[in-house]
């Protein structure tokens, strides 16, 4: 009986997250504000995309129903989104700080590189 009561929990709870992403990505979708070329400040000075870049651009299009678009514009923000949402519903084994460090550093490289290669300068 416990352990039902906390998968429903962790269901509500992942539930919500998505939902709250999902409403947050869908009214970015329906705002038609003109906004600058770039919200990244790294770009705008240097011209080089940051790892973060295209995240709202693929809010946009998750927000209009095109996921495709979405990752396109940021894997890392799409699936960002997915595994923060999901997260209560994952058994993932306790990491020490040097790992979980290994991993964002890994993780920002690998959308770097993307992005790099998304503007063409790769």
């Amino acid at each position: 009986m416990a352990s039902t009561v906390v998968a429903t929990a962790r269901w509500r709870t992942t539930l919500g997250r998505g939902g709250l992403l999902l409403a947050a990505a869908a009214g970015l979708a329906l705002l038609h504000v003109r906004r600058p070329g770039s919200l990244c400040l790294l770009r705008t000075v240097t011209g080089i995309p940051c790892p973060l870049c295209g995240g709202t651009t693929a809010a946009v299009h998750v927000g209009r129903g095109d996921l495709a678009g979405g990752l396109r514009a940021s894997p890392l923000a799409v699936l960002g989104a997915v595994a923060f949402a999901g997260r209560p519903l994952m058994h993932l084994p306790q990491l020490s700080s040097r790992h979980v460090w290994l991993l964002i550093l890994t993780v920002a490289a690998a959308s770097e590189l993307y992005q790099l290669g998304r503007f063409g300068l790769l």
